[in-house]
């Protein structure tokens, strides 16, 4: 055979392969199929990532699965040696290697240096290195350290008489991100008349403290000359804490203000009263 003939027949068998093998690089791929990070732990929770995955295409083998928390890489599981975990320490985060595999990693003892955004990365054998991304967020939800609700009343707990206003504060200290509050009153959401809001203060690490004053004039919300004022903190929508405070109203002074008509349930105020007496004494006068 000829050298141009041998040449021709070289190229043929050149482009022959290269396609070839082309069209088993093509067929190989890799799919993330399902990731898993918890949207806001709880500061103290261990968490499981989870980045389950399909390797598609003949003879096509696991080479890395590599977990991130933004630049962090902090977990690797290499699919082609005996010893196949990795994991590295950053502030925030500590890897349960044990309990960790190559679709699962274990986060102990989470806190508020562990939100971020947290990314799987799933890479197919070479020559392709096939390579599939997905990425989630976490962030850490830090409760209140204390919930406290104040009255600027004394004794304590404080007891009002009829027509006396009801200052109570409750605070929230410490929450990232800040906690939301609700009074109830006896079981009943206070109306926001009765609301006074004021200004969070934010420390250095960027937790907040909140306060949510409530004021009322007594009678009003007391069942039975108590008021059982409660304050619910929320961290982004879970609750976390309540605080709860008892008040009294006088006896002697409520009286006045529930007297009612025994048939028809009604209220007889003072002022009525007055008002009756006087159309009844105005009466007597003419004939």
């Amino acid at each position: 055979m000829s050298m141009p003939s041998l040449a021709l027949l070289y190229l043929a068998l050149t482009v022959f392969l290269t396609r070839a093998v082309g069209t088993l690089q093509e067929d190989k791929r890799v799919e993330i199929t399902e990731l898993l990070v918890p949207e806001a732990p709880s500061d103290g929770d261990d968490v499981t990532l989870t980045c389950r995955f399909q390797l598609a295409g003949s003879d096509h083998d696991l080479y890395t699965v590599n977990w991130w928390r933004g630049k962090d890489q902090f977990y690797t599981y290499k699919g082609t040696t005996f010893d196949p975990k990795h994991a590295y320490a950053f502030r925030g985060i500590q890897v349960q290697k044990e309990n960790s595999t190559q679709e699962v990693v274990v986060l102990k003892n989470v806190s508020q240096d562990t939100s971020g955004v947290f990314k799987c990365e799933v890479m197919g054998e070479g020559p392709s290195f096939r390579t599939a991304v997905q990425t989630k967020t976490m962030t850490v939800i830090v409760p209140p350290t204390h919930v406290d609700i104040v009255s600027w009343r004394r004794p304590d707990p404080p007891t009002y008489s009829a027509g006396d206003t009801i200052h109570l504060n409750c605070t929230a200290r410490g929450a990232k991100p800040r906690a939301t509050l609700h009074w109830k009153i006896n079981g009943k959401s206070a109306r926001e008349l009765h609301l006074e809001r004021y200004s969070d203060f934010e420390d250095s690490r960027g937790r907040v403290s909140s306060t949510l004053g409530l004021r009322w004039r007594a009678p009003e919300y007391f069942s039975n000359n108590v008021a059982r004022a409660a304050c619910l903190a929320v961290v982004a929508g879970r609750s976390t804490t309540t605080a709860v405070r008892e008040i009294y109203l006088h006896p002697a002074s409520s009286a006045a203000f529930n007297h009612q008509y025994a048939s028809a349930g009604c209220e007889l105020t003072t002022s009525w009263i007055i008002l009756s007496l006087a159309a009844i004494s105005i009466a007597q006068n003419f004939p």
